[in-house]
């Protein structure tokens, strides 16, 4: 077992900041090798979790990790009680949160779909929760935001919720699992590119605070996503410490501001299209080429490291093996035009350039056809 809570904290603590004085401590990041179920015994031991568990999981994740877990914690003498969850949604967080009101702690084993759930549902229980990853696919695993649908609705809402108390990670899972998954995992990263800049305005145009901790935490992830892709996508702890630096960043401020900006809101208007065959990732990997293109026309603090330009951002999609197009996703480009010509209206209250300065139909076809991704 390794504990890599330190590294993570200690790439943060360096970092001069006025909001955080002080270093908040995160949650505690385990790497196994094979036990976690063992690992996440000691875990609740540690926290003094002596009671039930509420153990969250779907069909794919039982049979990969939960269900030697759930045999685990029952042979040495814990109650456990299962839940399948179906979907992110309003529904599953709220049966969840009654698991969990009559358990100490709750533990998702999974991808974002149960991990979001888990998360909610320990908000909604005022539970804690612990978090086992068993793919890379986006920065969720822990951080303190939650993307669920409500009211029957097919898309979803990002929302504060609970993050995790602990993260118990199995590499040899996390390696084995799809190369596509963890692409979608560094283009979620990537993603920060566009972020921090649309923070950025939002504190010279709003008068924002701009966390420097936080903000720092999200270079780091992405320099994480890079070196994970040109290392040949073999190292998963690489791409693993990026998605936990990216939740501290979040856990921080309290909110997803440093890591979702103008291309999370384009992937969100492209999921109420209901259209996409893309995941979390993919969508906003793409949106980020588009953003980062009209960033540099109308942003002059855009980021002089030629690593960070539109350019390179698809480059790296491709070796990675990503989509470089939105119509590999079964989007048409009227589609996507109208993913961003409405992406404002997913969070009015926030700063973006697409806030400040709203482009028409042509233009956003104009850098749709520019960039080559639709």
């Amino acid at each position: 077992m390794r504990d890599i809570t330190t590294e993570i904290e200690g790439r943060l603590s360096g970092v001069g900041c006025s909001c955080h004085p002080v270093m908040p401590r995160t949650a505690r990041a385990l790497v196994t090798e094979g036990d976690a179920p063992q690992v996440l015994l000691e875990v609740l031991k540690e926290l003094g979790l002596s009671g039930p568990v509420a153990l969250a999981y779907d069909e794919v994740t039982y049979s990969v990790l939960a269900s030697s877990i759930e045999g685990f914690l029952r042979s040495r003498g814990i109650e456990v009680v299962g839940f399948s969850v179906s979907r992110a949604d309003e529904g599953n967080a709220l049966r969840l949160k009654e698991l969990m009101g009559r358990a100490s702690v709750g533990v998702a084993v999974g991808g974002g779909t149960v991990i979001d759930v888990c998360k909610l549902a320990a908000h909604w229980s005022g539970k804690p929760f612990i978090s086992v990853p068993t793919t890379l696919s986006h920065d969720g695993i822990a951080s303190p935001v939650a993307s669920v649908a409500f009211r029957g609705r097919s898309h979803r809402a990002s929302v504060p919720a609970t993050g995790p108390v602990a993260v118990v990670a199995d590499a040899g899972v996390l390696s084995s699992s799809p190369r596509r998954l963890k692409a979608a995992g560094a283009g979620d990263l990537l993603a920060k590119l566009t972020a921090l800049k649309d923070w950025e305005l939002g504190e010279l145009h709003a008068g924002e605070i701009v966390c420097r901790r936080a903000y720092a935490a999200e270079l780091e992830a992405i320099e994480c996503a890079i070196d994970f892709v040109y290392g040949g996508m073999r190292d998963a702890l690489v791409l693993l410490k990026g998605l936990l630096l990216s939740g501290a960043a979040m856990a921080l401020v309290g909110s997803s501001r440093p890591a979702s900006g103008s291309e999370h809101m384009i992937s969100h208007q492209i999921d109420a299209l209901g259209k996409s065959k893309g995941l979390h990732g993919e969508q906003v990997a793409l949106a980020t080429v588009l953003m980062s293109r009209y960033h540099q026309s109308h942003n002059g603090g855009w980021w002089r490291d030629p690593r960070f330009s539109w350019g390179s951002v698809l480059e790296l999609l491709s070796v990675a093996g990503a989509p470089t197009s939105f119509l590999e996703l079964g989007l048409t480009r009227e589609d996507v035009v109208e993913a961003v010509l409405r992406a404002p209206e997913v969070r009015p209250e926030r700063t973006t350039l697409l806030h400040l300065k709203r482009p028409g139909r042509e233009t956003v076809s104009e850098l749709l056809e520019e960039t080559g991704i639709c």
